[in-house]
């Protein structure tokens, strides 16, 4: 419930500060006095939308604080407990808002977003305006409240989830389709391109064995003379050096045995000795290995030719090729997949088809069994606010094909408001106190079924009064025993059925104007059932009636 509503430079509010209780609390006061100020005000702590022109002039800025009671568990204590800002059974919102236009929230204290403020406030209080009888007429609106009369909402969410899925894939296949003759395109150019690299037999050892093949042999004469002078050199001169290197190894092997300390020098030229024996062998070796097959020569510079060729095709280095064709084999495998991908976008477009139809047959099923008790509750209701004869319907309405967010219908509120006379839509036949009342007892029943701790009614009593007024307060004291109720009227019957009676002010001076409300006391209250009754002039007779209302309630 809302215990306390502190509101601070708001539209004609200075400051103002109000304690609110169980049951029924109703607020008065003359045209203009701003009794709906404070409920505007509460809606901004709530986390509606604001305006900077709802900041008092000359002032910088606006400030309202709300605090609510709740029972535990509860939506509301599980809603705080989600986002970490439980603190008891008390939370305080906080809404403030600066004249250049920014908007600062406030739950217990810690800094929130807009959006979760109102996530908030939706457990915790539910406004009805006085200007709902004009929303009636929309299609789309009383949709919205025959919904909010279903059991649950999984259906509803489900369904939107669903047909997000549905146009979310289906655009998928748009654009694959829309794509098709391009991706032909693209894999008939890359198929050329990968098989022309493939008949090359591309790899990274093959190119660099290739380009050490081709370099060797178009080199051939180079190494083959450079190799010889070496053999010449090494074993085949006079003296050559092979001969002397084995002379004086048998000369130090004579002379080790004199001087052990030429051991070490025998030893480095033996193995000198040997190496150049093991040099001998490989340089013979080389020089059959030059002996290069020239057709063998000419297939390799024709391989080399057409490398790179193809390398400047694709604008790298031969050795870059092999990473071309891998990138090439990718693109082809996602084009090839794109044929197994629009499979499964139709196979799963097909599921959510199905899906749609089976939540939107469960959701048909609950609205029709909701509209039906809907239709019995406020014909009920129309006859106690004085249309005697009054009928509603709802008439279901089947949607066009295709997946639709709000269901497979529609909904159409009719009303007769005279026997024998056929249900037509309310805008063709109920006049405007037709369709307060009307939207009034909708209202009531919409209250009834909800769980929210505190239901709000902004002058929804408007254009009624004499016995329907005074069922109308009753209507509203019964939703008081299960939940507490603060009703903004015009209505002396309405207003003396209130357990609290609130009374809004005016005053002006030349400097500025600004609206009060206090707590009215018993005899206070009296005199404002009277004024209500009897307009500026209270009398003995209007003074006499409040007492009787008072009474009576």
């Amino acid at each position: 419930m809302l215990a306390a509503i502190q509101v601070k430079n708001f539209a004609l509010i200075e400051n103002l500060n109000l304690d609110f209780s169980t049951g029924m609390t109703v607020i008065t006061g003359e045209t203009g006095a701003g009794k709906s100020i404070v409920i505007d005000a509460l809606g901004l702590a709530l986390g509606e939308r604001a305006d900077v022109s709802m900041v008092r002039a000359g002032s910088d800025k606006a400030d309202i604080t709300a605090t609510f009671h709740f029972e535990v568990p509860s939506t509301t204590s599980a809603w705080l407990k989600d986002h970490e800002l439980y603190e008891g059974n008390e939370v305080i919102l906080r809404r403030v808002i600066a004249a250049e236009g920014r908007s600062k929230c406030f739950i217990n204290g810690m800094s929130v977003t807009l959006s979760m403020l109102k996530e908030l406030g939706d457990t915790l209080v539910d406004i009805h305006g006085q200007h709902a009888h004009q929303s009636l007429l929309k299609p789309n609106y009383q949709l919205q409240l025959l919904d909010q009369l279903l059991p649950t909402q999984n259906p509803i969410e489900a369904i939107k989830q669903c047909v997000g899925e549905y146009r979310k894939v289906t655009a998928q296949i748009n654009q694959l389709t829309t794509d098709a003759q391009s991706r032909k395109e693209k894999l008939e150019l890359l198929s050329y391109q990968y098989s022309e690299l493939e008949a090359l037999k591309i790899s990274d050892e093959s190119i660099s064995q290739l380009e050490q093949d081709h370099a060797k042999a178009t080199h051939t004469q180079e190494l083959t003379e450079a190799s010889e002078r070496a053999l010449a050199t090494f074993f085949d001169a006079d003296p050559a050096i092979f001969d002397i290197v084995n002379q004086h190894l048998r000369l130090f092997e004579s002379l080790k045995e004199k001087d052990s300390s030429l051991a070490s020098s025998f030893d480095l030229l033996a193995a000198i000795a040997a190496n150049l024996e093991e040099l001998k062998f490989e340089l013979r070796h080389y020089q059959d290995s030059l002996e290069i097959d020239p057709d063998k020569f000419a297939e390799m510079d024709e391989q080399l030719s057409a490398l790179f060729d193809i390398a400047r095709k694709h604008h790298v280095e031969i050795a870059e090729l092999p990473t071309v064709m891998a990138q090439i084999g990718d693109q082809l495998n996602q084009l090839n997949d794109v044929d197994a991908n629009m499979d499964e976008l139709n196979s799963k477009q097909s599921k959510l088809q199905k899906d749609y139809q089976a939540l939107s047959q469960q959701l048909t099923q609950m609205r029709q069994q909701t509209a039906k008790q809907l239709e019995t509750d406020v014909t009920e209701q129309m006859q106690h606010l004085g249309m005697k004869k009054g009928v509603f319907a709802i008439e279901v309405i089947p949607e066009s094909e295709g997946l639709h967010s709000t269901g497979a219908e529609t909904v159409e509120f009719k009303v007769t408001a005279n026997p024998g006379q056929p249900l037509q839509p309310l805008g063709k036949v109920a006049s405007g106190g037709e369709l307060s009342r009307i939207s009034l007892a909708i209202q009531v029943i919409t209250a009834q079924q909800h769980t929210t701790p505190c239901l709000i009614f902004d002058e929804v009593d408007v254009g009624i009064g004499g016995q329907t007024a005074d069922t109308v307060g009753q209507m509203l004291k019964n939703i008081a025993k299960h939940a507490q109720v603060i009703c903004v009227t015009h209505q002396a019957q309405v207003a003396a059925k209130g357990d609290t009676h609130l009374s809004a002010s005016k005053e002006s001076d030349n400097a500025s104007t600004q609206s009060k409300m206090i707590q009215l006391t018993t005899q206070a209250r009296v005199e404002e059932i009277a004024r209500m009754v009897g307009g500026q002039s209270i009398t003995e007779s209007t003074l006499t009636h409040a007492k009787e209302l008072l009474g009576e309630s």
